[in-house]
């Protein structure tokens, strides 16, 4: 909701891009000490299963390399733009991403969905 809400508009309040920079810290401080949370499921093919830990990694990638630009720019220790394409990068990966769980929950029938939502959502799933 962070890249959404920095995104709408082409700018957005110092705060929110602070926040997304907090935010992503806490996020890749949890994948690092407890691994990362998604696994890839025994009903994909076993090429997409050997890729799918090295894209989750590269989409973590992308999203630290996106909270480092903006945390510089917002320091003043890059200039404004590099910082905006990053982002409009990670909206468009974590869009792939998000249809590519809904792809897996839908066609494969592997309940992927079930494993990134809270379990009050799991019966509308």
């Amino acid at each position: 909701m962070l890249i959404l809400a920095m995104v709408k508009g082409g700018t957005s309040a110092d705060w929110v891009r602070w926040a997304f920079v907090v935010s992503v810290a806490l996020w890749v401080g949890i994948a690092v000490t407890k691994g990362l949370i998604g696994k890839a499921g025994p009903k994909l093919g076993p090429k997409t299963r050997g890729i799918y830990p090295w894209m989750h990694r590269a989409l973590y990638g992308v999203l630290v390399l996106s909270a480092l630009l903006n945390a510089a720019e917002l320091t003043g220790l890059l200039s404004p733009g590099p910082a905006w394409t990053s982002l409009l990068v990670l909206l468009g990966l974590g869009a792939f991403h998000g249809l590519f769980q809904f792809w897996r929950h839908t066609a494969l029938y592997d309940n992927a969905l079930r494993l990134i939502t809270p379990r009050f959502m799991h019966g509308i799933l």
